[in-house]
């Protein structure tokens, strides 16, 4: 059983996120968004209570970095990064804009108290600089005059590196809204992420409420904040390092707008899910209701080996169910969690598949389940069953998907709960009344073992 893990917050680093589709609502003469620049983090000298990337093994040297950084405003492009390495200084030069890569829960040098060798996340944090050592993450209101032009309508492009840490990516949560994600030479050292995106706001907790700090915990659980202590704008990713989710997940992709954190869990087999939890305060810190927007990329590769699903689909609703699986919407304030699919490709979005947009989400920690529609879902032609024909079991057994060798036997049961809305009578099932029934079929070969799948009826 995998336990929670809570992001440890760096030194003026906020583990929040967020995505804008409205101008942000930023308290600015009460905003905090101080934080240190990356030569902090690289620092044989820590008084943190965590490890920073000198104390990773191998050093500085293996740690990630931001290989490409560019902006683009009103149609303008900016190269802001270009050939970056490990080993590229941090800008000092007020107003420029760079991105700070964190280590989170990493073991100081000896130390192995609820840490990790290496780190267990990743964080990459928008930033500008302030003044030489201090920089600056709230782009709505910077305390520093900036280099280049910045607003909400801004696209960047950032290529990290992930040298050493490559070899174990997972998936990836960003604060922003994401327009293009291609991964490349995942589980080698020389892997690359680039993603595309615009800034979001970003709601800020308190560090020493402790219902605020349960909001960072992943997999996502709890997050009782009644409100966030300031909203900024900006952007934030956090790689996992996990290794548990099924390889085909390397290198995923969500997003969320409004929110402190997201955590992706995945369940194969028979009837595979995803299920992406998201964690925020209930409201702005202005007390206004808040209202978010989740975003999740499913490459084509990922459809077609964890859904069965081909890239030729046209209509993605109805092969994919979205539902909400914790936080029923039964408050006043609670959003419609309207849900949009959009196809993604390779020329255009960096990678072939379907991004997948909730929005109108209400907070505080809801969870939304992805899975599978049945051939014999709801509405379907092929889910009526009749009370005066019925359907047969190999009819059945063959719109399950189960195979029938020659001299298989192939028979019906009825689920004990549907025994009032259906009948086996020798190898076909008929209808008593209008409701749902649940038969289960099994196809049995003359070698081999049996093989079951349950299925869901409307008897009309």
């Amino acid at each position: 059983m995998k336990r929670p893990i809570r992001i440890s917050l760096l030194v003026a680093i906020v583990a929040t996120c967020v995505l804008p589709t409205v101008s942000p609502r930023v308290h600015a003469a009460a905003i905090d968004d101080g934080m240190p620049d990356q030569s902090s983090l690289d620092s044989t000298t820590n008084s943190m209570s965590q490890g920073n990337w000198s104390d990773l093994a191998g050093g500085v040297a293996g740690r990630p970095y931001i290989a490409s950084l560019s902006v683009t405003t009103n149609g303008t492009p900016t190269q802001l990064v270009t050939n970056g390495t490990a080993a590229t200084p941090a800008p000092t030069t007020t107003g420029a804009i760079t991105a700070v890569i964190a280590p989170y829960n990493l073991c100081k040098t000896g130390s192995t108290n609820n840490c990790y060798t290496t780190p267990n996340r990743v964080g990459v944090t928008l930033a500008y600089v302030k003044q030489a050592g201090q920089l600056g993450y709230n782009f709505s209101a910077p305390t520093a005059p900036l280099a280049v032009a910045i607003d909400s309508t801004s696209v960047f492009d950032l290529t990290i590196g992930l040298n050493t840490v490559g070899t174990k990516l997972g998936w990836t949560w960003m604060n922003g809204t994401p327009s293009f994600w291609k991964t490349e030479n995942l589980g080698q050292d020389i892997a690359t992420a680039r993603v595309k995106f615009s800034l979001s706001t970003s709601p800020g907790l308190d560090p020493q409420d402790q219902k605020a700090q349960q909001c960072t915990t992943i997999p996502v659980s709890v997050c009782d904040a009644a409100k966030s202590t300031q909203d900024t704008l900006g952007m934030q990713m956090v790689l996992s390092l996990d290794t548990t989710l099924s390889a085909a997940f390397a290198g995923a992709l969500f997003a969320t707008n409004a929110a402190v954190i997201g955590s992706l869990d995945v369940a194969s087999g028979e009837t595979p899910s995803l299920t992406y939890g998201i964690a925020g305060p209930h409201n702005m810190s202005d007390g206004s209701v808040r209202k978010g927007t989740f975003y999740g990329f499913l490459s084509d590769a990922v459809l077609s080996s964890q859904f069965k699903i081909e890239a030729t689909e046209t209509d993605m609703s109805k092969v994919l169910s979205v539902a909400r699986t914790a936080e029923s919407k039964s408050t006043a304030d609670a959003g419609t969690d309207t849900v949009v699919w959009s196809k993604w490709t390779a020329a255009d979005n960096g990678t072939d598949g379907r991004l997948v947009t909730i929005s109108d989400i209400s907070f505080s920690a809801p969870k939304f389940k992805v899975t599978k529609v049945s051939s014999l879902g709801s509405g379907s032609a092929k889910t009526v069953l009749s009370r005066t024909a019925g359907k047969t079991a190999k009819a059945l057994a063959t719109q399950a998907g189960l195979a029938m060798p020659a001299g298989s036997k192939v028979s019906l049961k009825v689920v004990p709960s549907s025994a009032k809305f259906c009948k086996v009578t020798g190898t076909t099932i008929k209808g008593l009344k209008v409701g749902s029934c649940k038969v289960t079929v099994t196809v049995k070969p003359k070698k081999g073992a049996a093989k079951s799948k349950t299925l869901t009826l409307q008897v009309a």
